[in-house]
């Protein structure tokens, strides 16, 4: 796919002049690339982000209008990934020049509840109630309508921590306020909580490119909705620079869906959230269709002109054939790879020769890993790592019978995280512009790792 893209100066503010994709993968996938271009709606209507908190950047700073956080916790995003601030860019990122852009810009405004403390790697399953309940004490102040949970554990809570959290998600809806929470990123496994207890809106991760479950999406019983969240146009949180795929996730898809609904509500106050979650669930039969869900709210001429506003792809030659014995090229480095595919102006048989010897590459090779501890600090040393490869790393640490996961991605040969003193840590090598070249795991046990 052709992705349409701008290079915009940006203002002083502004830290880089960037390229900016102005119709992302995941718009074109769920039919909301007009959100972005419709005129703005007569006041913004409030998403709270219970995650774990939101730095500012040129991509928050202006959609993020309050950072709150429960005791203990931190309003700065706490989490290494940038999780929390991640997922303000995905649903509200305005086209600025910087970053990527977000679901509807122009149609929500964000407050932040960070649930995660500095040093923490997972989401508390007792924090989750109390940052509901802080989204509902700033609720009146940010005309809040949609809470969003882009978290989860397999783990079924106990009674107190069941109890806890159904009575959190029922003040919600006494506040008119909808409650919106990932599936769960379990490799297909049974939609976990908070996103299965009743009442939630749970939503499963599907493929841009194919329409598919992405392959680590929970699914099943309970389901309610699917949005994108695999092959996404995002951005780094910290640089701005163009991440293709590498935020990916039903957090991401949650995001994304929460945000189209706070737009749906803004555009039609007095939508109830049984009325507003029906409209988003029913257009496609629980696959997320924006465009389809504003008409059926009776929103046909904001669709119109937000369409009739979308830039248009620009026509290009027809694909000369390919050579059946085509000639070795190197491999790109990935910073080419990707001018070669947002923008770069080159003819489009070169961009479809280039696609073909990509595909052809090989997988990339078992990492080499050395470990070292220093307290709660944990030192990933990797070695032979090819240059358009990124490290991959997942934390598993076991509670009872279930593996709970973080994970890191990055172009660095050493990575220091907090990690327990046992579980386990997975490595491999991959390709932000190529998952088949993903190589194979390689798993170390943490317990025994010392200085």
């Amino acid at each position: 796919m052709l992705v349409v893209a701008v290079a915009l100066c940006a203002a002083a503010t502004t830290p880089a002049c960037a390229t900016e994709v102005m119709v992302t993968a995941q718009a074109r996938a769920d039919q909301g690339a007009f959100l972005s271009y419709a005129p703005p709606p007569a006041a913004r209507a409030g998403l709270c982000l219970v995650d774990t908190g939101v730095d500012l950047n040129p991509d928050t700073e202006g959609v993020v209008v309050d950072r709150l956080a429960v005791e203990g916790a931190s309003i700065s995003d706490a989490s290494p990934s940038s999780h929390g601030t991640v997922m303000a860019m995905l649903a509200g990122a305005p086209l600025n020049g910087w970053g990527m852009l977000g679901t509807a810009p122009g149609a929500i405004q964000i407050v932040s509840v960070g649930i995660l403390s500095p040093g923490q790697s997972t989401f508390p399953l007792g924090s989750y109630a109390a940052g509901i309940t802080t989204c509902l004490q700033a609720q009146a102040r940010y005309d809040i309508r949609v809470i969003n949970l882009s978290l989860g554990t397999s783990q079924v809570p106990s009674g107190q921590e069941y109890q806890s959290l159904g009575n959190a998600i029922e003040r919600a809806s006494d506040y008119g306020v909808a409650v919106i929470a990932a599936a769960g990123n379990d490799d297909g496994g049974p939609v976990g909580y908070p996103a299965a207890y009743p009442g939630v809106l749970s939503v499963a991760a599907s493929d841009t490119q194919t329409g598919q479950f992405c392959s680590f999406s929970n699914h099943g019983p309970g389901l309610r909705l699917t949005a994108p969240g695999c092959d996404l146009d995002a951005a780094d949180p910290n640089s701005g620079a163009a991440d293709y795929n590498y935020w990916q996730g039903t957090s991401e898809a949650s995001a994304i869906a929460a945000a189209a609904l706070t737009a749906l509500y803004a555009y039609q106050p007095t939508l109830t959230p049984t009325a507003g979650e029906e409209a988003l669930t029913s257009a496609d039969a629980g696959v997320l269709d924006i465009a389809c869900a504003f008409r059926d709210a009776g929103l046909q001429q904001l669709v119109s002109e937000g369409e009739a506003n979308e830039p248009q792809t620009p026509s290009l030659p027809a694909p000369e054939p390919l050579s059946t014995t085509p000639a070795a090229t190197a491999t790109p480095a990935p910073a080419a790879r990707a001018a070669q595919t947002v923008g770069s102006g080159a003819p489009a048989s070169a961009l479809v020769r280039e696609s073909q010897a990509m595909k052809a590459l090989a997988r990339f090779p078992r990492p080499r890993v050395r470990l070292a501890r220093r307290a709660s600090k944990l030192a990933v040393n990797t070695t032979g790592r090819p240059v358009e490869a990124q490290t991959e790393i997942q934390l598993l640490t076991s509670h009872a019978r279930h593996k709970h996961r973080a994970l890191w991605v990055t172009w660095a040969d050493t990575t220091s995280l907090t990690a327990p003193p046992s579980g386990d840590l997975r490595v491999r090598y991959v390709d932000p512009y190529d998952a088949q070249r993903a190589g194979p795991w390689l798993t170390l046990p943490l317990r025994g790792v010392h200085p």
